[in-house]
């Protein structure tokens, strides 16, 4: 580990500590406690994931915010030569924000806390996501077969003219 990841190591669960919240539910936290110390890998899976979703979220955010200016802009120039000859009421792009300890190529270490922690929540959310899908489609034979017609709903051959 180098001085950089465990100065972001501990700022971040300063920031967690700090952050507060509703209080804690004590079985909810007994679990917690009794999982981690059955799964000690997790403790540290889970924190790579919430630090990684963290800077993920500031991305997201950025690029929202990017494209509420790009058509706040479009809208008030009147299209596509609307700005031909400028407009003086056009505001600047939105600065870009970033999660604390941000700096460019800093999930491209390759090793350590810092370097796998997208593969790690990309692993994660992707066993969410295909675990979601997997449901969806169960769910949706299910229902399927729940609304396809039974014998006594087919309609009578044998109508009596």
């Amino acid at each position: 580990m180098t001085d950089e990841e465990r100065r972001l190591i501990t700022d971040f669960v300063t920031r967690v500590i700090e952050a507060g919240g509703e209080a804690i539910d004590p079985e909810a936290d007994a679990l917690l406690g009794e999982l981690f110390a059955r799964h000690p890998a997790a403790r540290y899976r889970v924190a790579q994931m919430a630090f990684f979703q963290e800077h993920a979220l500031a991305e997201a955010s950025n690029r929202i915010h990017q494209l509420e200016w790009q058509l706040e802009r479009a809208q008030s120039t009147g299209g596509i030569f609307g700005g031909l000859f400028g407009n003086p009421q056009q505001r600047l792009p939105p600065p870009a924000a970033h999660a604390p300890g941000y700096r460019p190529g800093l999930f491209d270490q390759g090793r350590g806390f810092v370097g796998t922690a997208g593969t790690t929540a990309l692993a994660v959310m992707g066993g969410f996501l295909v675990g979601g899908a997997l449901a969806s489609m169960m769910a949706g034979d299910a229902e399927a077969a729940e609304a396809a017609p039974t014998d006594d709903d087919a309609p009578d051959d044998d109508l009596d003219l």
